[in-house]
Parts: structure tokens; sequence; C-alpha cells
């Protein structure tokens, strides 16, 4: 049932359609248990009833009166079922009381007894309480406030470092008539978060006893074997020491004594006593007068008025510094400055050895308790009347909800698991669906070499080595940028702790960096030579038209003149030829 109600949340979450609808337990309770699930439309279509009282603040230290709103509404933040009611407290910094009186009387004599609630938090909860108390039974509670009479406290209360699950039971001491609190001396921790956490008390009719925290079993014991489980314990002790009995005098309670024939050691001043001692290359000031005094009665000083010779004697005039030493080292007897003795070892104490007067520890003697009793049946509680919250709280809308009260464990336990674990799982999935992401959200870690190893089986070998291929370039190259970091930071000792890793950077560096340099000059020069190569070919023709020779029409006697010339020319040419080949 719980696996179905998780994935139809999560259809729901999916689809942004209502949350599934809240259905009441419906199933026949069996005689004298109640269960509120809170079905009401109002707080004043409720049983249970806001308190009118006042009460006196211990912190304030004056008289308050309890002034939290409370009111029956639906969650407003994490959802579990739509239109499941609960029992709010909506004010911050409030006391709160209120109260449901019961239609029976609860009698748990020779049952068990088993008290369970719902507890939500929707703005968790920084300091205040969220327990229950169990009223004993009266005319009415319109006026129920701390001061109440009870049976049983039990739930959550924390502020700051304390939190704690009470239970405290009150039972009535025999001889004085008055009801005494028993705390649980060691409590379990309450459950945190905004989601709803089941509180269960169980007080079995053997004594034994439990608190459940959403199932779980969080402390447990017996109420009247273990006597060191409540504060001050359930049954007082049959003996107590005897306040009149006193220690005789001279008893010897010393376990060693110092070793009255031990003797003292050689240089026992020396080393153990003398701290001090007098500097012996000290040398007395030339003009030290030790024949005058250090100090003289005050010439000048008068008899007081308040003086009475006859009561306080002969006035005498007070000491004051020798005048005439003040121009000199000093007066009187000369003796040398002290320093620290270098012989010194320090305080020496006897050897111990054992008492052979010892008479032992003085105990008073014990005697039968006059206040003894015994209550061998705790879970026999008086008859309760009311259930009831009576708290202190600086947070708002903290929800109450599925409140039972009875005597069988297993229908407590069918009840949690109908309805506060179905719901538990509704608030998970909507918390989850729900929840706001963060503005520096983590980035999940790249895959590492298992990754690849046992990677999708459909992925091609191809692709697998290609990630491969980058995964481990991408190592190297964060290796070797925080080589260079270390570098930077400290050379020396880097180079030193790693000299292979530190050549080989040194030569894939200079290998990289001569094909980047030599791939930049190749592109420059062949950029440089297709810019050139254009303006040779437009001067050229150019030229051509500049120094075209000009044809002229030449005379008879003209052309007779250059046909001899040429004649010439070419006669003179064959004679250099033939004189060449001799």
């Amino acid at each position: 049932m719980l696996k179905c109600l998780v994935v139809l949340a999560l259809f729901v979450q999916a689809f942004g359609l209502e949350i599934p609808e809240y259905a009441p337990y419906q199933k026949h309770l069996t005689s004298g248990a109640i269960f509120d699930q809170f079905d009401y439309d109002s707080l004043k279509s409720s049983p249970w009833v806001p308190s009118s009282a006042t009460k006196f603040d211990e912190g304030r230290r004056e008289v308050v009166a309890y002034n939290g709103e409370w009111g029956i509404e639906t969650s407003k933040k994490v959802k579990g079922y739509a239109n499941d009611r609960g029992l709010v407290m909506k004010s911050q910094a409030a006391h709160y009381a209120i109260a449901r009186k019961l239609d029976e009387p609860f009698d748990n004599t020779g049952n068990d007894l088993v008290f369970q609630y719902e507890i939500k938090l929707e703005n968790d909860l920084s300091c205040g309480g969220t327990y229950v108390k169990l009223l004993s039974l009266q005319a009415d509670y319109l006026k129920f406030n701390s001061d109440t009479p009870y049976q049983v406290m039990f739930g959550p209360d924390k502020c700051g470092s304390q939190n704690m699950v009470h239970f405290i039971i009150k039972r009535v001491n025999p001889h004085t008539g008055v009801a005494e609190e028993k705390h649980l001396r060691t409590a379990p921790m309450s459950k945190g978060g905004v989601l709803s956490s089941l509180y269960t008390l169980i007080i079995k009719k053997n004594q034994d006893f439990e608190i459940r925290i959403n199932g779980e079993v969080a402390k447990a014991g017996n109420l009247v074997t273990s006597t060191s489980l409540l504060r001050p314990p359930l049954n007082p002790p049959r003996e107590i020491e005897d306040p009149n009995d006193k220690k005789p005098f001279g008893w010897d309670e010393r376990l060693t004594i110092p070793d009255p024939n031990a003797e003292k050691p050689d240089n026992y001043e020396l080393n153990h006593v003398w701290t001090q001692i007098p500097d012996v290359r000290a040398e007395k000031p030339e003009d030290w007068d030790e024949s005058k005094p250090k100090l003289v009665r005050a010439e000048d000083s008068q008899v007081p008025d308040y003086w009475d010779e006859e009561e306080d004697g002969e006035w005498i005039a007070p000491l004051v510094p020798n005048p005439e030493c003040e121009n000199i080292s000093g007066c009187g007897p000369w003796e040398p400055p002290l320093v620290d003795n270098p012989h010194y070892i320090g305080p020496w104490a006897s050897p111990r050895i054992d008492n052979p007067d010892y008479q032992g520890e003085w105990k008073p003697r014990t005697i039968p308790n006059p206040e003894y009793y015994n209550d061998e049946r705790p879970s026999d509680l008086e008859p309760i009347g009311a259930i009831a919250f009576e708290l202190w709280s600086m947070d708002s809308n903290v929800m109450f909800d599925n409140v039972y009260l009875g005597h069988l464990i297993k229908e407590a336990e069918q009840i949690g698991n109908e309805t506060w674990r179905p719901k538990y799982e509704l608030e998970h999935v909507y918390r989850e669906a729900n929840r706001p992401k963060l503005r520096n959200e983590p980035v999940p870690p790249p895959p590492d070499f298992q990754d690849l190893l046992f990677a999708d089986p459909e992925e091609s070998t191809l692709s697998q080595f290609l990630n491969f291929i980058r995964m481990a370039s991408k190592r190297q190259y964060l290796e070797f940028s925080d080589f260079i970091f270390e570098f930077v930071m400290d050379p020396v000792p880097t180079v030193l702790e790693s000299p292979v890793r530190f050549v080989i950077y040194c030569s894939i560096s200079v290998v990289v960096l001569s094909v980047i340099f030599g791939t930049w000059a190749v592109l420059m020069f062949v950029l440089f030579n297709k810019s050139e190569e254009p303006s040779l070919q437009e001067e050229k023709p150019e030229t051509e038209v500049q120094y075209v020779p000009k044809i002229e029409e030449l005379s008879d006697h003209e052309i007779e003149t250059v046909t001899a010339s040429e004649s010439t020319s070419s006669a003179v040419h064959q004679e250099n030829n033939t004189t060449k080949r001799k």
C-alpha cells in the first residue's frame, strides 16, 4: 500500500495534479480508547477548549495569560493528504493552554497504557515544547494551567542545546500525601525537521515502559527494578545514613603517612630550603658608613592630639631614613644582595609508608528510612480526565494530529501504520519535489576510470575510448596546472621534489612553443608574399608602355650610310673571332 501511495504521489507531482485526498481512519476502536483526528470544521465545533487561566512566568517574574492562538487547519507547506486537518499553534513567542475533556474517565488500573500522537513542525522548532499532559480527573478544565494536577507528561521539549523527550510520571507519597514528579533521568532526543513525527509512550502493567519515535524504540526500561531510571527514584531507599552519627575523635583515615625514620639529605638547606643566597662576588661600596644608623627618630614629629600617655604610654617618635645617608651608598650594617640559588632543587618530602593506624574511610551508620514506601504498581495511575497541551513556543505553525489514548499496543501500531506512515511518505515526496534549488548547487564529479570500465554496455567502444582519452587529457592538464601553481608559489622545493616531472614539462613546453611559433612564422611569410605579388604585376605594363621605341622614315643617303657602317662592323667582328681561334 505504501509503495502504491509513493508512486501515486510521484505521478501527482510530475503532472501537477492535486495531492491524494485525506480519508479518516474508520476502524472500530477497543473499549475505552480515544482517538482524535481533528475532523472538525473549526475549533469552536471541536471538544478542545482553550484555557482562560493565567500562570506565573518564572523567567519574566510576572503573571501572564495564555495568549497563544489555536486553530484547526490543514498543512500550509509540506503537504501529505489534502484536507488533512490538525490542531495548530498559530502564534509566535506565546503561552498556550488547551484541553479536551474525556467523555469517560480513563482508568488504567491493571492495564497497559498507550499514548500516541503526531507532531508536525512546519517552521521547524527553535525553542518551545510540544509535550502532552494527561490531566487528573476534575469537574472542568476551563481554568487549566501549569498548576493543574496531571498523571503523565510526555513529549518533546527543545530550546537551544537542550533537546529531549520528557517522560514525567506523578506518584503520591503516602507519608506526605503530596504528588511527586518522577522525571526520566536520561531522556532521548526529539526528531527535528518539517515532516510529521510520531511519538508513542507505552507503560505496561508489568511496569516496563517504552518511548518510541516514528515506530522505533528510543528508550526502554522497568520503572520498579531500574532504580537509577527516574529522578528522584520511584521508591525511596530502605535505609538511610543516620544524621546524628558523627565520626569519632581521632579516627585515622590516612592510608599512608610520611616515614618518621627518614633522614634529611646532605646539604638540605642549600638544596631544598634556600631559594636565594648572598652574592659572594658583591663588594661593599667604599662610601658605605656602617657607623651611622640607617633609621633615626623623626625630630620634627609631634604628639598627636588623640594620644593619651596614661592609656597609650610614652610617645615615641617614628623612625625615618637617616638624612645623613642620602648622599652616600648607605648606612648601617652592610649585607651582600641575594641572588638565585643555583643549587636549589625544590622542597624535600619524606617518603610515605603505609599507615599502621589506618582505620578505613569512616561512614555513618545506616538506619531504617522512616520515609520509605514501596510503589510496586506505578502503571496503576489515578483516573485521567482530559488530554491537554500547556506549552510555551517561540515558533508558530506547530501541528498536532492523530491523538490516541488506549490500552492496546497493536491498536496504536495499526493506527500509526495506516495514518502516520503513508502521510510521512507523501510529505517526503512532496518536499523532495518542491525543494528549492541551491544558488551554488554542487556539480557532480566527472566519471572516473571505473565508471568507464563499467559504462553502459550499449555505448560503442569508440565512444568509450574517446571518453577515456578525454579524461586522461583532462587529468594531465589538472596535474600540470597544479604543478605550475606550486612552482610559482615556491619554485625551488617544487623542482627538488619532482625533478623528472619538471624536465618533462619543460621539454613538452619547448616543443609546443616551437610548433606554435613555427606555425606562426609560416603563416606570416605566406600572408606577406601574397600581398607583394599584385604590385609587381601592376608595374610591369607601365614599364613596357613607357619604353616603346619610335619608328621614323630614313632618306636614301642615311640608308647607305647605315648599310656601310653595318658592313664595317661585321668585318671587324669576323677578324676578332679569327684572332681568338688562333
